[in-house]
């Protein structure tokens, strides 16, 4: 999935060699993810809140997903996720790092909510979910229809601020499903530069209340949780690995059953129920299928022409398991094999991927990745044709947060996917994996999905056999 940022750039039958995975027989309901990790990552934050806030006596206040906030159904943004587990709404988790206190407050349960959303939480599930003590009713009475009573909240706040002056929020958009951070700033400045429109953000206008309320200063700790997420723990990796087999799973088989005439739609279709029959959650973005010069639309997501013989054809399409996602992208043939210049084209993307594998590894960057790509292209002669960055950060969204210029640490995830993109024949090219930085280079979490020519040209014939 592209940006268009240099540094940011754009994913019947499990095959034999993704049935080996250790990760294979997870599905929806076995979590990764259990309330240690969650308390994990909250002393993690703890401790480098300590590190690094000038106030070290300041209240953390992480605010969850409201229930009726938007017209979708609900679903828990991913940092209150992150942070504990809970996908209950109208959540709000507080901590006092200095003094080791956590309070999690969440509505009481009424049967009208539980109707409509579910199994929901109350303060005692919660305690037991999430290990945190003090599990507070965030106010009385439901939620449902009315928004939350923050009564309970408003208490704790009160009673916190005759000795802390300083209140943590995130202001940054909170990322929910199909949400990157990038996109949901685009917005926000689209927004606030429009002279009829003007909103405040959901984020702004809970820290403007906190401070009104508390009186103490409410600053921004955005960047600090976003520095947490880029170094994936082992159930993180396990997880996006588990989120590249099942979109492995979906690209093999449409690569193997897609026929000349078939709706670019339909390709995406079957996709996505792959995705689902699979065990992940579903979709990690909408699915870019682009056949012809379809392919040379970065964001090309209409997918409403039919896929055409002598077409080479570029699908972007990327699974989510359990919170976490996979950003794939595979060309090839509508025919049973590449034309000489669908080869030599696809060569050199393959090439400059290679060349940018390379330079994953600690202490280079994703300009150093970008770089090696970009170089390869050019001199295959078509420098000019590659249109965007090589590399993102990857994982509980597709443009996960995190510094551009970072130095890479074991742990971290991104995308490699150089492209080429020929409008005046008809053709573009792209080839997206997911990496994960290890000690001494790198580990390529989709190398069970096909992308040489002759393994893909194998899957051509089966379909056209």
């Amino acid at each position: 999935m592209l940006t268009a940022l240099l540094l940011c750039a754009p994913c019947a039958f499990v095959p034999s060699s993704v049935a080996q995975e250790p990760e294979a027989s997870l599905g929806r309901g076995e979590s990764l993810f259990t309330a240690e990790f969650h308390a994990g990552r909250r002393a993690l934050l703890a401790e480098k809140f300590l590190e690094k806030a000038k106030d070290k006596n300041g209240v953390i206040v992480l605010r969850g997903h409201r229930a009726h906030e938007d017209y979708r159904e609900f679903r828990q943004n991913n940092n209150f996720w992150y942070f504990t587990g809970l996908t209950t709404p109208d959540a709000i988790l507080v901590m006092i790092p200095q003094k080791g206190e956590e309070y999690l407050l969440v509505p009481p349960v009424d049967p009208m909510s539980e109707r409509w959303l579910g199994d929901l939480k109350d303060p005692v599930e919660a305690k037991a979910l999430t290990g945190i003590t003090n599990c507070l009713p965030l106010g009385s009475g439901g939620a449902f229809g009315g928004g939350p009573n923050l009564s309970g909240f408003d208490a704790l706040m009160a009673k916190l601020a005759e000795v802390h002056s300083s209140f943590y929020v995130q202001k940054q958009p909170s990322e929910n499903w199909m949400m990157s951070r990038d996109n949901l700033q685009a917005a926000a400045r689209t927004i606030k530069a429009d002279p009829y429109d003007g909103r405040i953000s959901e984020e702004g206008a809970f820290a403007q209340a906190l401070e009104e309320k508390t009186g103490g200063k409410v600053k921004d700790i955005t960047n600090l949780l976003d520095a947490l997420r880029v170094v994936k723990t082992s159930e993180e990796i396990a997880a996006m690995k588990n989120a590249c087999r099942v979109s492995g799973i979906a690209h093999e088989n449409v690569m193997k059953t897609a026929r000349p005439g078939d709706a670019e739609w339909l390709l995406a279709g079957k996709m996505t129920g792959d995705f689902l029959v699979n065990g992940s959650m579903g979709a990690a973005y909408m699915a870019i299928v682009g056949g012809g010069k379809n392919a040379c639309i970065l964001h090309y997501t209409a997918n409403d022409c039919a896929i055409v013989d002598g077409d080479v054809v570029m699908i972007d399409y990327g699974a989510e398991f359990q919170h976490y996602v996979a950003d794939i992208s595979r060309t090839w043939p509508v025919g049973k094999k590449f034309t000489k210049r669908q080869r030599e084209v696809y060569e050199a993307v393959y090439a400059a991927q290679e060349k940018a594998f390379e330079e994953c590894k600690p202490g280079s960057s994703l300009s150093q990745v970008h770089q090696a790509a970009a170089k390869e292209l050019r001199a295959r002669g078509f420098g000019d044709a590659f249109w965007h960055g090589t590399s993102h950060w990857l994982g509980m969204a597709t443009h996960d947060v995190g510094r551009g210029a970072a130095r890479f640490e074991p742990g971290m995830v991104f995308t490699v996917e150089p492209g080429v993109y020929l409008p005046e024949e008809g053709m573009g090219v792209r080839i997206e994996d997911v990496v994960v930085i290890t000690e001494d280079g790198y580990e390529l979490l989709s190398s069970m999905i096909p992308r040489s020519i002759e393994d893909i040209e194998a899957l051509r014939a089966q379909a056209l056999k």
